[in-house]
């Protein structure tokens, strides 16, 4: 009994090892080039690789790998090679190594043969790797916020050379960990080059430094868009916001902040901006009160840009629920060829910059009627179960498609495609429904006046 058990738990381990990639460990990085933005409450990172095939038999794709605490914030990835072509990217892969670290796997655009070299830049996002430090500040203070990295870049392979430059919001930093060698300039600090880093090597890295940016996070998103087949297309989104900077430590003063709102509020949101498409009309901003008439709207060429001020200013800790709407002519969007109809719309719009959204769900509704609805997203997004929505003059109701998705920020501001099959005949029924009330009512009315309900012979 006890060797079954010892074959078991032998055989569940080879398995485990099997499911995980090997790191190859004849791919050398050659250089490194790091660049680190952390002028916004999301942490933009880029990374060029060059690596160069050491072996003998060619190499497919090479593994990328970032600290575990800052793999459990990443949002976006994207990598391409010299040619600005786009690679596959495979995301939290399982690899046989003895780093706790976030791994993806990067293919070659073609096998990288052996003695050759390739050179691929990874694009990252990480929102919330940078934190409020002090948590609390007063009204009137600067906020104060510290990231936590590595000195060097964390790779599965040995580098001969590598360099990291981070780019901050202003000159104001408090403090910073010193690697040598390390140049300041301005908002920008140099770190490197650093030469013969091990694979996985890592050196702790702080910068302390003031950041008055917004710090904003959309907690829940629910965007609706409603499809019209007599020319328009509704979307309206519905949008609770969390100032998720330095929290306000103690009362706020409406005095102080009227007086003079740079110097009394430097850290809080008093308004951002949110572009929606040339086309947009319509356009409004409401919240439980009412319309908010403190935006402004500019009308642009290729765009509309409306400048959202919420009621009060929005201090660290502090919501705001609101919701915003517009109609395009949805000649725009939807193509049709007979009874086939492909809709191509924005996953979701420019809230405002660099935005960071928890929780989203985007919802088409479309025509009653439609059948063999498919949808293709341009990421990973959970389609939840159908639904009917039930407005004026629907008989069964509109068919309705759920999309969900996390963690997302501004490159994920791509176009979904969803394709449909409507017999244009349906859209007889609403103008007959309505033909057929009104014959009804004059049938009764003329039958009404007909009739003697007098009660003289």
């Amino acid at each position: 009994m006890r060797r079954l058990q010892l074959c078991l738990a032998l055989l569940l381990a080879v398995s485990c090892l099997a499911a995980k990639d090997a790191v190859n460990t004849k791919l050398v990085n050659r250089e490194i080039t790091r660049r680190i933005d952390l002028r916004t409450q999301v942490a933009h990172v880029s990374y060029e690789y060059v690596i160069e095939n050491t072996g003998s038999s060619p190499a497919a794709s090479f593994h990328f790998a970032v600290e575990a605490h800052h793999g459990e914030t990443l949002s976006f990835i994207s990598a391409t090679d010299d040619e600005r072509n786009s690679l596959t990217v495979t995301e939290n892969v399982q690899v046989v190594s003895s780093s706790d670290a976030y791994f993806a796997r990067i293919a070659f655009a073609s096998p990288l043969a052996a003695g050759a070299k390739a050179t691929v830049t990874v694009q990252t996002s990480f929102p919330h790797i940078v934190v409020p430090y002090p948590a609390e500040i007063t009204q009137s203070e600067k906020q104060l916020l510290r990231y936590t990295g590595n000195h060097y870049v964390l790779s599965p392979y040995a580098t001969d050379s590598q360099t990291t430059e981070l780019e901050l919001a202003n000159k104001n930093i408090e403090s910073m960990s010193r690697v040598q060698p390390v140049k300041v300039n301005e908002a920008k600090v140099s770190y490197g080059p650093y030469t013969d880093v091990p694979a996985f090597g890592f050196q702790e890295m702080t910068v302390h430094y003031e950041n008055n940016a917004p710090y904003l996070t959309i907690q829940d998103l629910d965007r609706k868009i409603e499809i019209s087949h007599w020319g328009n297309i509704a979307v309206e989104e519905t949008i609770t916001m969390l100032h998720a900077g330095a929290k306000l430590k103690g009362s706020f003063s409406r005095l102080d902040f009227q007086r003079n709102p740079a110097a009394a509020a430097q850290a809080a949101v008093q308004h951002f901006k949110t572009v929606m498409p040339a086309t947009a009309r319509d356009v409004y901003y409401r919240d439980e009160i009412g319309n908010i008439s403190t935006s402004h709207m500019l009308v642009k060429d290729d765009s509309v840009e409306v400048e959202i001020r919420p009621r009060f200013p929005l201090f660290g800790g502090w919501k705001t629920h609101y919701y915003t709407g517009y109609n395009v002519p949805s000649h725009e969007y939807l193509e049709r060829a007979g009874n086939q109809f492909r809709l191509t719309m924005r996953v979701m719009d420019h809230i405002y910059d660099d935005q960071h959204v928890q929780d989203m769900r985007v919802r088409i509704i479309l025509p009653e009627g439609c059948k063999n609805i498919q949808v293709s997203t341009p990421f990973v997004m959970e389609e939840l179960a159908s639904s009917l929505h039930h407005t004026y003059l629907d008989t069964f109701g509109r068919p309705v498609v759920t999309l969900a998705a996390s963690n997302l920020v501004q490159e994920h501001i791509q176009d979904f495609v969803l394709t449909y099959e409507f017999d244009s005949t349906h859209m007889l029924q609403e103008p007959l429904l309505v033909v057929g009330a009104l014959y009804l009512l004059f049938v009764a009315v003329i039958v009404y006046v007909r009739l003697d309900f007098s009660l003289k012979n």
